[in-house]
C-alpha cells in the first residue's frame, strides 16, 4: 500500500517537522485513524516532499510530522508545461484544471479570447475563481501524489497572453483547419524542457489570434476530423504531448 500523502503550506514547516492544517489532520486522524509512528509523506505545493512519521499520539490537538527526508520536484514532470486556454461557461475549467493538473500542467492561464462567453470585468469575480481553481488544483495534486500545486495565473485577454510567450520554448495553438499539422505528423526536438500549449473556447480563436499566435512563434496543429469540447481538448492535447516526450511511460 502506497505511503499516505497530506499537504502542509511552507509556513507550516520547521527544521524537522511539521504541523499538518486542520483539515488534514482531521483527514489523518478521523477518516484514515493513523496514529503515532505511522509513516507519511509531506507535500508543501512548491515541488517539495518529506517523508516522515506522525509524531504525535492520537489525543494530541496537533498532527506533527517528524521529518526523515526531502525529495525535490517529488512526482514531477521534467517538462515545464503552460496550458492556456479559453475560458468556458459554468465549470468546465475546473475540468481543465482538475485533469490537466493530473497530467503534469505548471501553470494554467485562463483566457478571454474574442470568441470567449465569458466576461472577466471585475476583480472579486477574478480573485473568487483563481481561489476555487486553486483548490481544484490542489486535490488533484494530492490525488496524482505530484509535489507542486500549478499556478492559476488571473485571467488574460489573448494579446495579453501573447506578449509573455516564451520563443524558446515549444508554442503550440491547437485549432482545426487546413492550416493545422496534425499532432501525429508534428516534428519538434524532443530535448524541449519548456511548452505552451493553446486550446481555445467553446467556439475556438477567431482568424486574428490565430496569427497573433503564428506571429509570436505558434506552430497550428490539428487533431484530426473531431471537434473536441473545450473541457476535453485541453487535456487530451496535454497528455498527447506528455506521452510523446516519455513523461507517461
Amino acid at each position: 500500500m502506497q505511503t499516505h500523502l497530506f499537504y502542509a503550506p511552507p509556513e507550516n514547516h520547521n527544521i524537522d517537522k511539521i504541523t499538518l492544517p486542520d483539515t488534514e489532520s482531521h483527514h489523518a486522524r478521523k477518516v484514515l485513524r493513523l496514529d503515532k509512528g505511522e509513516p507519511v509523506i509531506v507535500i508543501d505545493g512548491l515541488g517539495n516532499a518529506y517523508r516522515g512519521e506522525i509524531a504525535t499520539g492520537k489525543y494530541s490537538k496537533k498532527t506533527e510530522i517528524a521529518i526523515h527526508n526531502k525529495i525535490r520536484n517529488y512526482g514531477e514532470p521534467n517538462i515545464r508545461l503552460t496550458l492556456a486556454a479559453g475560458l468556458s461557461t459554468r465549470y468546465k475549467f475546473d475540468t481543465v484544471v482538475e485533469k490537466g493538473t493530473e497530467l503534469g500542467v505548471k501553470r494554467f492561464v485562463p483566457l478571454l479570447t474574442e470568441k470567449s462567453k465569458v466576461k472577466m470585468d471585475n476583480d472579486k469575480r477574478k480573485k473568487s475563481r483563481i481561489s476555487r481553481l486553486e483548490k481544484v488544483a490542489l486535490a488533484a495534486t494530492k490525488q496524482c501524489r505530484r509535489s507542486y500545486r500549478p499556478d492559476i495565473a488571473a485571467p488574460l485577454n489573448f494579446k495579453e497572453f501573447m506578449k509573455e510567450i516564451d520563443p524558446e520554448s515549444l508554442n503550440l495553438i491547437f485549432h482545426p483547419g487546413e492550416n493545422g499539422t496534425l499532432f501525429s505528423n508534428l516534428e519538434y526536438d524532443k530535448e524541449y524542457r519548456r511548452a505552451c500549449l493553446l486550446v481555445g473556447s467553446e467556439s475556438g480563436f477567431s482568424n486574428t489570434e490565430i496569427l497573433l499566435a503564428k506571429e509570436a512563434g505558434f506552430q497550428q496543429v490539428a487533431l484530426g476530423e473531431r471537434i473536441l469540447r473545450t473541457e476535453t481538448a485541453g487535456p487530451v492535447v496535454c497528455a498527447l504531448l506528455m506521452n510523446a516526450l516519455g513523461e507517461l511511460s
